[in-house]
């Protein structure tokens, strides 16, 4: 009606067939497919305010979420709309952005909403992606689980983030990859063979062969040529310089991590003239 459209004319066009109703007093011409990104968009029209949430968010962020279903955080009194999940919460400014005109849940909160909110092998499975992308940090789910302390629902956050935070070898190799590459450090290789005059020693998780420096990744048991100490010695012999890091490292202190490897290059890479 605040288009200019009468009760009786919005009936008339329903009762024709030329408009088709999306959610309660929203509607959209015949034909236009009603998908997910289009029922997200009504229900901002139906609930003036409200910020999309959950596994909608993360559809507008464009990551593959197993549901079809809206999400909305809304604070007033929950609204009764069909179709339409809403979450009675408040969302800060700095938890919002826009996205084709749309308002949406930042990243982090996303991430933090999901998990809340999608089965548990699709929970655990974005939580690994979005620590490996850098959507969020293990720091920020910390903070967000501590704010909901006593809420539904998060006990079995907790114990998803525990088993995502104990890792695995590819998935921190892939984190440690971008993390270098976001902050422009070059001149490495993954899985790269090293080998002294006896013959292989193993592979490194991440080689700088200019500067002999192997980062090391202790997730998994590594796949290597030598026992860990016959490995380390003779690495060592061979001029090689060896970091360690975790899985809770890359998660909890990237850029101590990177300013770390920063020291480390400056003072091995050698000086050319």
């Amino acid at each position: 009606m605040s288009c200019g459209f009468t009760n009786p004319r919005i009936r008339t066009k329903l009762q024709a067939g030329d408009w088709t109703a999306i959610l309660r007093d929203v509607f959209a011409d015949r034909g236009l497919p009603v998908t997910p990104r289009l029922r997200d968009v009504a229900a901002q029209l139906a609930l003036p305010g409200a910020v999309l949430a959950g596994p909608s968010a993360a559809r507008w962020h464009g990551w593959d979420v197993p549901s079809a279903e809206t999400f909305v955080a809304f604070q007033a009194r929950r609204p009764r709309l069909r179709h339409v999940h809403v979450l009675l919460q408040e969302v800060p400014a700095t938890d919002v952005c826009g996205i084709d005109g749309v308002r949406v849940t930042s990243t982090e909160r996303t991430v933090f909403d999901c998990a809340r909110l999608l089965p548990d092998g699709a929970a655990s499975a974005l939580l690994t992606t979005a620590l490996q992308e850098c959507w969020t940090t293990m720091p920020d789910l910390a903070t967000r689980i501590r704010d909901a302390t006593g809420r539904h629902g998060t006990p079995r956050l907790v114990r998803l983030i525990r088993v995502v935070a104990l890792g695995n070898r590819t998935s921190a190799q892939k984190l440690a990859g971008k993390l270098l590459q976001r902050a422009g450090i070059w001149g490495w290789t993954p899985h790269e063979p090293i080998s002294d005059r006896w013959g292989l020693i193993g592979l490194g998780d991440l080689v700088f062969p200019e500067a002999k420096l192997v980062i090391e990744l202790g997730i998994d048991e590594l796949e290597v040529a030598a026992p860990p100490q016959e490995r380390h010695t003779r690495l060592a012999a061979a001029g090689w310089t060896v970091v360690n890091y975790s899985w809770n490292d890359l998660t909890t202190r990237p850029s101590e991590l990177v300013a770390e490897l920063r020291q480390h290059l400056d003072r091995l890479t050698p000086v050319r003239w």
